[in-house]
């Protein structure tokens, strides 16, 4: 559906509306695609935007309630990362929907769905809805979205160490939409929502390696120094689907 308002499209809190305006306007690489797909019922931008300004806005102990169980659900319940630990340090949990981040020694820049930074994390999140992750298109565009969201969340952006967490956010757990293709069908351009697997079979072939071999990450992360340990990096890797995140929302809306 097409809306004819498009604060009809977003959960705005009031006092917000120019914030959203500006979000929805906001230029990456010479384009407004934001403002274009801000109308759609469709818009993956819309739903990261209401979600994630919603959290941002609620009180600390709601923020950290709310965290911990999108951690939770990411990792399967064996989530590293735990907010309610880091309340008694008083750390400011800052939240961003659409910030461009840019590799310090590769100078790669994208745009990140919605992040988190903390004084020693960093925290990416990838937003998926009805299409699937863009694929690589030389001279252009190098690395898929996964592998450039990985590659520039390692690289520091923030010029500082931090721990690097990158989440995939999709409408179903990733086995659901996993399948048995080769890399070669995987890296193909994309043609829509018949290619919603992608997302999912790449996501696993960098978290889980092939044939028992992590080259697959290990080479999309070339050029980039130090870095953590493999096992780290793809231990830090999590899949969350929409309704997991919709329903840790409305459960720190109901706490008190």
């Amino acid at each position: 559906m097409i809306y004819s308002n498009y604060e009809r499209n977003h959960v705005v809190i009031p006092g917000r509306e120019k914030k959203l305006e500006a979000f929805l306007k906001q230029d990456y690489k010479g384009m407004q695609h934001k403002w274009e797909n801000g109308f759609n019922s469709h818009s993956e931008d819309a739903l990261t935007w209401s979600c994630f300004d919603l959290i941002s806005n609620f009180s600390l102990s709601k923020k950290i309630s709310v965290l911990d169980e999108i951690f939770e659900d990411s990792f399967a319940g064996k989530s590293t990362l735990h907010f309610r630990d880091i309340i008694k340090d008083e750390i400011d949990i800052s939240i961003h929907i659409g910030k461009q981040y840019t590799g310090f020694t590769t100078n790669e820049t994208t745009e990140v769905d919605a992040s988190i930074e903390l004084p020693n994390k960093l925290i990416f999140f990838e937003a998926k809805l009805y299409s699937t992750v863009s694929m690589s298109e030389p001279p252009e565009k190098l690395y898929d979205q996964i592998a450039q969201k990985l590659r520039i969340g390692l690289d520091n952006p923030l010029q500082e160490k931090r721990d690097f967490y990158f989440i995939f956010i999709d409408i179903a757990p990733l086995d659901k939409l996993n399948c048995r293709r080769s890399i070669k069908e995987a890296l193909l351009p994309s043609k829509g929502f018949s290619d919603k697997w992608k997302s999912a079979w790449l996501f696993k072939y960098y978290k889980y390696g092939r044939n028992k071999s992590h080259k697959p990450i290990q080479q999309i992360l070339n050029g980039i120094k130090n870095i953590p340990s493999i096992e780290t990096i793809t231990s830090n890797m999590g899949w969350l689907t929409w309704t997991d995140l919709f329903k840790d929302i409305l459960r720190g809306m109901v706490k008190e």
